[in-house]
């Protein structure tokens, strides 16, 4: 079982991934903005007792900084910057823009199956065994 950290602004989205997710044996945690975000990870404000999660699932659309300036702030941040990070967006387009700068795990398009999103949390999680 994984601890799985979900960032969505869209709360219907939000509840049937951390159903999935859930279904499937992981502990899930949500929020809804990426400044929420940063505070569950303990980035900002700083706090090096907060426990990260095995994963970050992220939006790219959401008030009070967009997934790409999160996902920026995590991988400069030394306590987070090896956190795996699956992306799920539907702006198939920014794929390429994330996988390269902001050097994410994975990108999962919407609409997605609930066998796509956990093959695609697996593949993260055995490629990051060991590490995490």
């Amino acid at each position: 079982m994984a601890h799985i950290l979900i960032s969505d602004d869209d709360a219907g989205i939000l509840k049937l991934m951390a159903t999935i997710l859930s279904k499937a044996g992981h502990e899930v945690v949500t929020c809804s903005s990426g400044l929420e975000t940063l505070r569950k990870l303990g980035v900002q404000p700083e706090d090096p007792s907060v426990e990260l999660p095995d994963l970050l699932i992220l939006d790219i659309m959401m008030p009070k900084s967009d997934g790409y300036t999160v996902g920026t702030v995590i991988r400069n941040h030394l306590r987070t910057r090896g956190l795996p990070i699956l992306v799920v967006s539907a702006l198939r387009e920014m794929s390429r823009l994330f996988t390269a700068t902001v050097q994410v795990d994975g990108f999962l398009s919407k609409p997605f199956s609930p066998e796509e999103l956990i093959a695609e949390a697996a593949a993260i999680f055995e490629k990051h065994k060991g590490q995490v």
